[in-house]
């Protein structure tokens, strides 16, 4: 789907929230290349419900978020 090379790092992480305002589960695909900016998407639904096709909407179709800076890779 995103072409991504064998050094790049594919990171999915499923987080549960309970506070109010948040979604209860979303899952974070991150993408982070060796030379390159990272990348990040949200998608709110449990990881093991996410098909190929929500994958698709979102990475090919939605501008990622920004990692926070705490989360980018060191350069």
């Amino acid at each position: 789907m995103l072409g991504l090379d064998d050094d790049t790092a594919v990171i999915i992480r499923q987080f549960t929230y309970t506070e109010p305002g948040h979604p209860p589960l979303e899952t974070v695909v991150s993408v982070l290349p060796m030379d390159g900016e990272a990348h990040r998407w949200t998608l709110h639904r449990p990881a093991d419900r996410i098909t190929e096709r929500d994958l698709r909407a979102a990475l090919l179709h939605h501008r990622p978020n920004r990692p926070e800076p705490c989360c980018r890779p060191a350069v």
